[in-house]
């Protein structure tokens, strides 16, 4: 029973050792806040430098007290916003102004300025830390303030941040603060003299908005006058127009109605000619028809039945010159059977057979000759043919051309020109070989008058008038036909004359 009682008084003491151990190790384990930082001290420690110093600061984490030698202080990294009341801080020019606000600041994590604010706040209260953030950026911003004037004040207030954050920052950081961000709400004064600057500039505004509105406004007359005058010149101008117009109606009707006349004698005038034309075609057909009809279909036949009366004789002549040619062999073979017979040797007996061979060959050559001779003659009386029939419609030509007086000479001469000028000549070749080959055929002309007494007079003016007309034609093209003429020894001033156009002046 006792050693029960020993063992039970055992395990209760080794539980309370225990429960002790971990209650000195729960208390003295200390573990820190990613918002807060513990200061250890009570010995001597080294920092990264290698340097010892009179304490050790933990960040966001945890480390082991040393009970009775350490002891541990905390300052809180989280930030707190400083509400900015700047009260009669004189600017540039003297003026007293008034900043509204608001600053965040904090206790700075980094290790430099960490350890410059835990000699400096360690164990002091939150509001006098706060207190000493506040005072130091008030008279940063006195500072600030008074470099500046009353309308950069309240004009760029981004300025005006970055200024108060960039100089109070500098000096914050010696006592190891971060200033986040400053932000000023509102500048005003005592004095008023914000608003008579507000109104002054109201004013300037309206007294700027009173004269844009009149310069718009007679802007705006001005172009809407002009728009009436332009409009009153453009009716004037249509007035005018249309009493021009209905001036030159009349007259205008005139000339319309005697241009369609003359349109219409030109066109009758031009389908004549046409008309004169054709025919005139239609003959040079029929003759041609007539010379191939009469001509060379007759010598083309001859021809035909030349050659082939030749090729009859060409080949009796071979067939005669065969049977020759087969006799000779005959002949030579059996003067080679003789010769064998007699005894006088292979020598005489080939000699004859070539002999014979010969003879074949030069028969039969001659009477090829005698054929192609045949067919020769045969194609020459063709040939003959066509070159009388040739010759006879060139002599039928000279005989027109001779009966054409010197207008109808020129029309012949200006046709052949047709090649060499055609963008002058072409509408006109069929004028000059209508008015040219139907005379050629013509032995006399008979003329009636009904009365008029000019018959002879418009017969004799149609060719010239038709050569005057094409030789202005060719002038305003650029063509000086009356040279030309001359330099063929024909005078254009006699059928020009019988026009009654006279000379016609060179382009």
């Amino acid at each position: 029973m006792t050693g029960l009682f020993y063992l039970i008084g055992a395990i209760v003491v080794i539980a309370i050792v225990i429960m002790s151990v971990l209650k000195f190790v729960a208390t003295n384990y200390i573990k820190v806040a990613p918002n807060e930082a513990k200061v250890f001290y009570g010995r001597k420690y080294i920092n990264e430098k290698g340097e010892k110093i009179g304490f050790k600061v933990v960040t966001g984490g945890a480390r082991f007290k040393i009970p009775i030698i350490e002891s541990v202080g905390s300052l809180s990294l989280n930030v707190f916003t400083l509400a900015l009341n700047i009260k009669k801080a004189p600017n540039i020019n003297g003026v007293p102004v008034n900043l509204k606000g608001v600053a965040n600041v904090k206790i700075s994590s980094k290790e430099g300025r960490l350890m410059l604010a835990c000699e400096r706040f360690l164990h002091k209260p939150q509001e006098e830390i706060e207190s000493t953030a506040y005072q130091n950026l008030e008279g940063h911003l006195r500072g600030i303030a008074g470099r500046m004037t009353i309308e950069q004040l309240i004009g760029d207030k981004t300025m005006l941040n970055q200024a108060a954050l960039d100089e109070a920052s500098q000096e914050l950081n010696k006592l190891g603060f971060d200033i986040e961000t400053v932000v000023i709400q509102e500048v005003s004064d005592d004095s008023e003299y914000i608003d008579q600057l507000g109104k002054k500039k109201t004013a300037e505004v309206k007294r700027d908005a009173e004269i844009g509105k009149a310069e718009a406004e007679r802007e705006t007359t001005i172009k809407t006058k002009k728009k009436l005058d332009i409009q009153q010149a453009n009716f004037t101008a249509e007035v005018s127009k249309q009493q021009a117009i209905s001036a030159q109606a009349g007259p205008l009707s005139t000339a319309e109605a005697m241009k369609a006349v003359v349109t219409a004698e030109q066109e009758t005038a031009k389908t004549k000619v046409e008309k004169q034309t054709e025919v005139a075609v239609a003959e040079a057909k029929r003759k041609e028809q007539q010379l191939i009809a009469e001509v060379i279909k007759p010598a083309e036949a001859a021809k035909i039945a030349a050659e082939l009366v030749a090729n009859q004789n060409k080949q009796v002549k071979i067939t005669e010159a065969d049977g020759e040619q087969q006799q000779i062999q005959k002949l030579a073979e059996a003067a080679k059977q003789k010769a064998k017979l007699e005894g006088e040797g292979q020598g005489a007996a080939d000699q004859a057979r070539m002999e014979g061979e010969a003879a074949g060959i030069k028969a039969k050559k001659l009477a090829e000759a005698e054929g192609d001779k045949a067919i020769g003659l045969a194609q020459a009386a063709v040939i003959e043919a066509k070159l009388l029939a040739e010759a006879k419609g060139i002599e039928k030509k000279a005989e027109a051309y001779a009966k054409l007086d010197e207008s109808g000479r020129l029309l012949q001469i200006l046709e052949a020109l047709q090649t060499l000028v055609p963008a002058t000549v072409k509408e006109f070749a069929g004028v000059m070989e209508a008015a040219a080959k139907p005379l050629g055929n013509v032995d006399n002309i008979s003329i009636v008058d009904f009365g008029s007494g000019n018959a002879t007079g418009k017969f004799g003016g149609t060719v010239p008038g038709m050569i005057a007309e094409l030789f202005a034609k060719a002038n305003v093209s650029g063509f000086d036909l009356s040279g030309l003429a001359k330099k063929l020894g024909i005078d254009p001033s006699k059928f020009l004359g019988k026009a009654g156009l006279g000379d016609t002046p060179t382009a």
